[in-house]
């Protein structure tokens, strides 16, 4: 899977972070949270408020993406 970036200066709009969580959902299944939350961690370590804020949505998406999916799997 392609490394994702969600940092400074990025302009995404809700599709993009969709494909992004489902993306993220495909490569790393039940992970796939846990994979956004430290990516958000690594950009707020960074200093990057921006991208930590679109890992911290993105982590929210896949959440809800699971809870309407049968256990938890993408179609």
């Amino acid at each position: 899977m392609p490394r994702l970036r969600l940092g400074r200066g990025d302009v995404m709009d809700n599709g993009q972070l969709w494909r992004i969580a489902a993306e993220l959902l495909k490569g790393h299944g039940e992970r796939a949270e846990a994979e956004a939350l430290r990516c958000a961690d690594a950009a707020i370590d960074g200093g990057d408020i921006d991208g930590f804020n679109r890992w911290k949505c993105v982590a929210r998406l896949i959440v809800e993406m699971q809870a309407k999916t049968p256990n938890g799997h993408v179609h």
